[in-house]
């Protein structure tokens, strides 16, 4: 079996852009990945990097050598060593599709290929579900109206500032000494807290918006309510400031969507600084890397919660990852996407309303699962090679 063509697509929706890579073979067999940069900015560099490496690597190639063809991207591609996550997230959508090739060929879900699936329903976080609130009280109101849709956890961002249009900004300036700032978040969580009540579990991300000193202050004026744990509460890479300031915080830490390739954790999880870990199927370096960081951070008694804020493609793509490692946390997912206007869905049937009574269902189909709507994709196509 070899590859005959590649097919990269730059989808120009609202509230995701997902960069997928369709690989076709002379065997009539179809692969699916998708990269990471589905949100901020990166895509275009990310889109270039799959049709260099495809051009190069790919085409022509039998797809089954995932091994093989991962290490040479990565000895001879140049930028793959210690990448950053553009480089990373184009050698993620590729491994991805030729894991969905193999499994596809064996006519087998990915995760069979990686022992089986260990969990029949996997429990969730809903994040997306502030889409359009454009006050911090109507914040909270649709965090109540989620939790009455059924939700029993969410994730939450204190720091961000709420755009005219209802999406969210990362804070910016972390050095700034707002006491004032620190003081409003706090007391944001504490009335989130009283308005979803005691029984559903709430998530905090910092994105890295504080200084190192505020970022304590924060930590220790929400201790009473009851946080699963809180993300990013430094730059990714900056892990001397992970050491320094996390025994002073008494909440489970989170972090990884931000580190690339098995590498990239190791000098993370000797700060001894974390409870939870993050990657990204899209980003890490692909479904063997992740399963690769997931087996470390278990060596390390770590927790791992799939970072996933992608189409339904990388939706799918995260819960084979989920069914399969032995120290899954909790799931990512974002079931408001839809309401978005000029949201894209990409795939004939979505993972986006499939979560019932807290869970999220296992797929069972070959490969990742989920098939394309051509008939969308084709106005978005970036790139064909053969």
């Amino acid at each position: 079996m070899k590859i005959t063509s590649a097919t990269v697509y730059r989808v120009n929706g609202e509230g995701l852009k997902p960069i997928i890579l369709k690989l076709e073979t002379d065997a009539g067999i179809i692969g699916l990945g998708e990269s990471a940069p589905s949100f901020g900015c990166g895509g275009g560099g990310t889109v270039g990097m799959i049709k260099d490496l495809c051009e190069r690597f790919v085409i022509g190639q039998d797809p089954t050598r995932i091994n093989a063809l991962t290490a040479e991207m990565i000895d001879q591609s140049f930028w793959l060593r210690n990448p950053g996550g553009i480089a990373s997230s184009a050698l993620s959508a590729i491994e991805l599709a030729l894991w969905d090739i193999r499994a596809r060929a064996l006519d087998v879900p990915v995760y069979d290929l990686f022992g089986g699936r260990m969990r029949d329903g996997l429990d969730y976080y809903a994040n997306g579900w502030y889409f359009g609130a454009k006050s911090r009280d109507e914040v909270i109101s649709q965090a109540e109206a989620a939790v009455k849709d059924g939700h029993r956890a969410l994730k939450m961002y204190p720091l961000a500032r709420i755009r005219p249009n209802g999406t969210l900004c990362h804070p910016s300036n972390r050095f700034a000494d707002d006491r004032t700032l620190v003081a409003e978040a706090v007391a944001f969580v504490r009335d989130m807290r009283a308005a979803i009540g005691p029984d559903v579990l709430l998530m905090l991300d910092l994105a890295g918006g504080l200084s190192h000193g505020d970022t304590i202050r924060f930590c220790r004026g929400i201790e009473d309510y009851d946080i699963s744990f809180v993300e990013e509460i430094i730059d990714p890479g900056d892990l001397g400031a992970m050491a320094q300031i996390a025994p002073h915080i008494d909440i489970p830490i989170a972090t990884g969507e931000r580190h690339f390739l098995l590498n990239g954790y190791r000098d993370l999880l000797e700060t001894r600084s974390v409870s939870i870990l993050q990657p990204d199927v899209g980003s890490v370096g692909g479904f063997c890397e992740a399963i690769k960081v997931a087996a470390l951070g278990e060596a390390y008694g770590l927790k791992l919660q799939p970072h996933v804020c992608a189409s339904s493609v990388g939706v799918a793509i995260g819960l084979h990852l989920s069914a399969c490692i032995r120290n899954f946390y909790i799931q990512e997912h974002f079931p408001y996407w839809s309401t978005i206007p000029g949201y894209i869905e990409v795939v004939t049937e979505s993972f986006e309303s499939c979560a019932r009574d807290g869970a999220l269902p296992i797929p069972e189909g070959p490969g990742f699962g989920v098939t394309l709507n051509e008939a969308v994709l084709r106005d978005h196509i970036f790139a064909h090679l053969d």
